[in-house]
């Protein structure tokens, strides 16, 4: 091989690439490249597959669940103007006690007003995913599936519901409230919180709760729920109170979070081991080529130019083990969702290739590679060339 400048990337190649010498310390970085490729392959199906299932939860998880209640009177055009705030709508909500004709259960019970909702943009309305709200004066309710299996609860049945939210002191004690409500519809729900909820409409569980008009809460829907960061901030800053869906759900979204991380620990200790083969392969090479090194110095190669050979070196195996590793996960990660799809019964398996998350992986990869190269390069910079010309090894 004829060498080319520059000269560091030419050396480099040749002791890399195009070296018959040192046989076992090829072989070890091919399989350094080969442990990257597959450990960075497998992070990709990993955080793909899981990424998707996070996607698929929040959707179908808070649908119904409030993303934001403001519990303080203030103008819903200043809520909208918020950033990630595309609607809002005057909201009650409160636990009830539900008693039909078997059975007594604490309920979740909503008010909502659809018919005065304030939106950002009209495309917003499509991403509200708003339950059937039942008219005004009807007493009607819509319920969560589960409340009619729990509770042996027919369609069109009426119950009573029983409010002990601003009850009043009698001659026989605090009486609180109650009204026949009919449970007219039902809406399929994945919100896996302790009580089931039941909507009806605003008016109608504003006058069961005996809440003045100007007490109403405010309910806000987000383009984003994950971004309620940014809203708890801006809503501090205008100094209302508000409650938010982390206090139902943040739980279990917690502990979806959790085994993503944790199995994207684990994966990332196949890219871990492959760097130490990186290191081991450069150090051996660097012991066998100590003469080299020094007749390269004497030639009048600087410490510096010597280091940038050996740290070519490792970087050449952690990005070819990388782009590897990329190109057969993506291709992996839709054949892996596509076989393990069973729309018939457990549906399709969802997977979510993001361009930030390949980034994150490759850079990761590749430094993790550099960190492991560090070693055996600065050895081979900081030769000595006298006593290794001497020595004559």
């Amino acid at each position: 091989m004829r060498l080319f400048h520059p000269l560091t990337l030419s050396i480099s190649l040749r002791y890399g690439f195009f070296s018959k010498a040192h046989k076992f310390a090829t072989f070890v970085a091919i399989l350094s490249i080969i442990g990257i490729a597959i450990g960075v392959a497998a992070l990709i199906i990993d955080t793909s597959i899981m990424q998707g299932l996070q996607n698929r939860l929040k959707k179908a998880v808070l649908k119904d669940t409030p993303h934001v209640i403001v519990k303080s009177p203030i103008d819903s055009s200043k809520l909208l103007s918020l950033d990630h705030v595309i609607a809002t709508a005057p909201f009650v909500n409160g636990q009830a006690l539900l008693q039909a004709n078997k059975t007594l259960a604490l309920i979740n019970l909503e008010g909502l007003d659809d018919s005065r909702i304030s939106v950002k943009n009209q495309d917003a309305l499509s991403k509200l995913s708003i339950v059937d709200v039942p008219q005004k004066n009807s007493f009607e309710l819509n319920g969560e599936a589960a409340l009619y299996l729990k509770n042996e609860i027919r369609l069109g049945s009426k119950v009573r519901v029983i409010s002990t939210i601003n009850a009043r002191y009698t001659p026989m004690g605090l009486t609180p409230t109650q009204r026949l409500f009919t449970l007219k519809t039902y809406h399929p729900s994945t919100n896996a919180t302790a009580l089931d909820t039941a909507v009806g409409n605003f008016e109608d569980v504003r006058r069961l709760f005996r809440i003045q008009p100007q007490d109403t809460f405010t309910r806000l829907w987000l383009d984003d729920p994950f971004k309620i960061e940014d809203v708890r901030s801006d809503l501090n800053k205008l100094g209302v109170k508000y409650s938010d869906w982390t206090e139902v759900q943040g739980e279990f979204f917690k502990a979806v979070a959790m085994e993503k991380l944790t199995m994207s620990i684990m994966l990332c200790l196949i890219i871990l081991v492959a760097a130490f083969n990186i290191l081991s392969a450069l150090t051996m090479m660097v012991s066998a080529r100590l003469t080299e090194i020094a007749i390269l110095k004497t030639l009048g190669l600087k410490r510096g130019q010597i280091l940038t050979i050996f740290l070519m070196m490792g970087m050449f195996a952690g990005i070819l083990g990388t782009l590897i590793g990329i190109a057969l996960g993506i291709p992996l990660t839709h054949t892996i969702s596509a076989n393990m799809s069973n729309t018939q019964t457990f549906g399709e398996l969802p997977a979510a290739i993001e361009l930030q998350n390949l980034l994150y992986i490759g850079l990761g990869s590749i430094l993790m590679s550099l960190i492991f190269t560090i070693y055996p390069a600065y050895k081979a910079a900081k030769t000595d060339p006298v006593s290794n010309l001497a020595r004559g090894s």
